[in-house]
Order: C-alpha cells, then sequence, then structure tokens
C-alpha cells in the first residue's frame, strides 16, 4: 500500500513563537517612548520645517507688499495654560503703510498708529513639547557683534491687547534685517534654535522652559535650527556645535 503524502496543518514552534512576541515587545516599547516624549522622533524636524516655512512666507509678504514683514513668536511667561502659546505660537507680520488716494501703498509714509503692525493669518503653534529658544538664538559665533540676542519688542497679536514677542524682521527685497542693523552697521546671520522642552521654573530652566535633557556643559540635548543669513535664505544646523557655537 502506498503512503499518504498528506501532512496536517503546520505548527508554530515554542521558540518561533517567543521570537514573535519579542519583537512586538520591541516595537511596542519603541512606540511608548516616542508618544511619551513628544520632542523625539521627527517632531522637533517638523518644528524647523514650520520655522523654514513661515520665514519664506514673511520674505514673500514684505516683498509682495513692497513693505517690511516679521516673523513673530510670542514671548508671555505668565501663559501657563494647558496648551500655552508661550514661546511655541508663530505668526507672521506687515508693515501697514499709509494708502494714497488711488489706493496703492506710499512706501514712504509708515503708519504710527497703534496697528502699525498688522498679522497676515491666523499663525501657527509649534509642536507639542517644541519651543523657541531665544536664548541660543543669537547672530553666528564668528560674526560681527557676535552673541547678539534676538530683537524683542511688543505688538499687537489680538484685537484686545498687546503682547511681548520676538521676531526676525525681512525689508521690502526679503532681505533679512538682523538687530542693531543700519547704513553703518550691516546685516548678520542669525540663528533661530529649536529645543525639546517643557513648561517650568528651577536651577535647569531656561526662558521659563526646562529642557528634557542636558548635555555635560548643561546645553539641551537634540536641539536643532536654522540660520537666517542676510540674504534672506535659510541654512539648517546639522550639528550640536553649529547650535551652541559661541
Amino acid at each position: 500500500m502506498k503512503k499518504s503524502s498528506h501532512k496536517g496543518p503546520v505548527a508554530f514552534t515554542l521558540v518561533e513563537l517567543l521570537v514573535v512576541v519579542a519583537i512586538i515587545g520591541i516595537m511596542m516599547s519603541l512606540t511608548a517612548t516616542v508618544l511619551r516624549d513628544p520632542g523625539t522622533g521627527r517632531t522637533l524636524d517638523s518644528g524647523i520645517d514650520l520655522v523654514t516655512s513661515m520665514i519664506q512666507e514673511a520674505r514673500a509678504t514684505a516683498q509682495g507688499n513692497d513693505t517690511y514683514a516679521r516673523l513673530v513668536i510670542a514671548d508671555d511667561p505668565k501663559d501657563t495654560a494647558r496648551d500655552s502659546r508661550h514661546l511655541r505660537y508663530m505668526v507672521v507680520q506687515r508693515l501697514k503703510r499709509n494708502a494714497k488716494e488711488n489706493g496703492t501703498y506710499d512706501a514712504s509714509a509708515v503708519d504710527t498708529s497703534p496697528g502699525t503692525w498688522i498679522s497676515t493669518s491666523a499663525g501657527n503653534l509649534l509642536p507639542v513639547g517644541v519651543y523657541f529658544s531665544p536664548t541660543y538664538s543669537r547672530t553666528l559665533g564668528w560674526a560681527e557683534n557676535a552673541g547678539t540676542k534676538v530683537a524683542a519688542t511688543t505688538t499687537r497679536l489680538s484685537s484686545k491687547a498687546r503682547s511681548r514677542v520676538y521676531y526676525f524682521e525681512f525689508d521690502e527685497k526679503g532681505r533679512f534685517v538682523s538687530p542693531g542693523a543700519g547704513p553703518a552697521s550691516p546685516s548678520q546671520p542669525q540663528r533661530i534654535v529649536l529645543i525639546h522642552a517643557r513648561r517650568g521654573t528651577g536651577r535647569n530652566s531656561i526662558d521659563g522652559l526646562v529642557p528634557l535633557q542636558l548635555d555635560s556643559h548643561r546645553r539641551p540635548v537634540g536641539a536643532k535650527g536654522i540660520v537666517v543669513w542676510p540674504s534672506g535664505y535659510t541654512t539648517p544646523m546639522r550639528t550640536q556645535e553649529q547650535v551652541f557655537q559661541n
């Protein structure tokens, strides 16, 4: 008699099952880590992409309206709400000019009313756990007037009140105007630095923020940023040395 060649269903061995369970456990652990720390993974990269995009929007606004424009970042340490906008909310504003009778703008006549700077959009928030760092957003270490802090002022972010803000300004040609720039002092390249942090005070706090991790020099680990050049163009900073150079 011929032996049957039919075989029963193939079953997994105990070792194979254990390997699958271990792989699933590793994947779940990695996912939990990313969810627990919103500043990891690609979140900071998304923040850099957003800042870069809004810089381009500010330049286009300045050129399109033949006026000055700014990328404005809210500075409100008292804003401790869960969805706080402190050092996370960004909006593009343009300088309002007095209008001629024909409806065009007079580039030589600046409107000095309280609404001199007007927002051109609703604005955007950086990803959760990602903040703008005014402390580290200084001119490049080798530039003239190196270490100059980012420009700050007050402006009307809403119809209710004026707010403290940091800003990056561009002229009608889309060129970057660094703090203190003028005929005798040309603009200098400046950094825009983002860090992983949470709101808080204490020994490790910076600008009302507590970095999630510090290196041996007590600087935020994983910080990233871009350089804004006098031309208005931007380039990424890819290393910690570039971000924190003096």
